[in-house]
């Protein structure tokens, strides 16, 4: 904390600049929700290639530029910072610094790099070195044939090297799995009303008798089609017409039959029909705290990393039993790069005032509430530590860096004394997020 402080709320800046179809770009405030990015879009036929994280009702660009995030698109597209092609930052001094190919004079933001890629220095910031203020992201036209497919695994080790060889394969747009224990939150979470909207919403998206008969199939599915104690894996995917999408599904058929299941979809098929749900999983089922911890591996270190993260978990197994510390892992597949993984955990203390002002008063009204458990909250934090640290000797890449990952100790020194002099460059007075990046 520091004296003499102010926080910039950016949700006002939020309006649609340029739609500019022909030459594929789309420029925005950067306080805009990605919901609202997608609903704007959807009219002129294209989106961005990376289309926003699962909370995109409510978080915004800049939110995302700032802090790296992965999700929709990913499985095939990468991360957000990948799909940016233009930015306008706002620096410490009230200049307004242009990156992309719009800083040409007369220029249009349709290219990102004009000379060196200045703008990749700006993105993942925690806005340490500036305010977004307005993006440009490139544009395409989104392949309208879509398949849906889940399958079941006995081992971590066979999933990943499913995941990685369907990723190498370039055949996905998401790529997503639980293990056990996150697995089992989840089919707690999901209340009647819930199921209920996500199956119009699927129902609607499909059209027709074909929507009915897909809305047929997840009501006769329920949730019971996984089997307890297995991991599972949810992929969706989009061709260009009918027998381009079924030749994906195919190559993805032939890569998971070598050690997993194949079960009903309806995870990755409901989780498509309403993409950006409200964002009530930053609570636990009951009504438990929750947080996570990530970090992205190479492929071939999966495995090794979530083995990693289960021997922290068993060096803090009497605090967890003491305190019912619950955990579980969601994993996703970065483009064709690597695989992220997310172990999160829930135990029962007191919601903050961040829970209550952004989850539906509705919904919390439903839920127990937790007196303060201030012990159990340190032993979290603790674990949370333990594992910030494993990922960082693993040489993991993490996302939403702010002040919590060992961001400067993982680095190189060249790197990070260049990181320095950047922001003494833009930044002299250190102004902007003090602390930032372990700056």
């Amino acid at each position: 904390k520091h004296a003499d402080s102010i926080m910039v709320d950016m949700l006002r800046m939020n309006r649609v600049l340029e739609i500019n179809a022909e030459d594929c770009y789309v420029t925005v405030e950067c306080g805009i929700t990605w919901k609202d990015l997608c609903d704007a879009l959807e009219p002129h036929g294209v989106r961005t290639p990376y289309y926003g994280p699962l909370s995109g009702l409510r978080s915004t660009v800049g939110g995302a530029l700032s802090q790296g995030s992965i999700f929709l698109g990913s499985g095939q597209y990468g991360a957000a910072a990948e799909s940016v092609i233009g930015l306008d930052v706002l620096l410490a001094d009230g200049s307004i610094l242009k990156l992309g190919s719009h800083a040409n004079r007369n220029g249009q933001p349709f290219f990102r790099q004009v000379g060196p890629d200045t703008m990749a220095m700006f993105l993942s910031d925690t806005g340490s070195l500036g305010i977004k203020a307005r993006a440009t992201f490139r544009l395409i036209r989104p392949q309208r044939e879509s398949r849906y497919l889940s399958f079941s695994f006995d081992t971590a080790g066979e999933l990943f090297a499913a995941m990685a060889e369907v990723a190498r394969a370039d055949v996905v747009g998401e790529q997503f799995a639980f293990d056990p224990g996150l697995q089992a939150v989840r089919m707690k979470r999901v209340s009647l009303m819930e199921d209920a909207k996500s199956l119009g919403k699927l129902v609607k998206g499909t059209g027709g008798l074909k929507g009915l008969v897909e809305g047929a199939k997840v009501v006769m599915a329920g949730r019971n089609f996984l089997k307890e104690g297995s991991f599972s894996v949810h992929l969706s995917l989009d061709g260009r017409d009918v027998v381009d999408a079924d030749a994906k599904a195919a190559i993805v058929r032939r890569i998971m039959a070598k050690g997993g299941t194949e079960v009903e979809n309806t995870v990755p098929k409901v989780m498509r029909a309403n993409p950006f749900a409200e964002v009530s999983s930053m609570i636990g089922p009951n009504g438990e705290r929750w947080v996570p911890v990530h970090g992205t591996v190479p492929f071939s270190k999966a495995t090794r990393m979530w083995e990693t993260c289960e021997a922290v978990f068993a060096k803090h197994a009497a605090a967890t039993a003491k305190y019912e510390i619950d955990h579980g892992y969601l994993s996703c597949t970065v483009g064709q790069v690597g695989t992220l993984l997310e172990p999160v955990m829930y135990w029962p203390d007191a919601r903050n005032a961040f829970h209550d002002r952004v989850l539906d008063a509705a919904y919390l009204a439903k839920l127990p509430k937790y007196p303060p458990n201030p012990d159990a909250a340190a032993a979290v934090a603790k674990i949370r530590e333990d594992l910030a640290t494993a990922f960082m000797e693993a040489g993991a890449v993490s996302f939403q860096l702010g002040k919590f990952y060992r961001y400067q100790d993982g680095l190189d020194p060249t790197a990070a004394a260049l990181l320095k002099q950047l922001k003494q460059l833009v930044d002299p007075q250190g102004r902007r997020n003090p602390g930032g990046l372990g700056l």
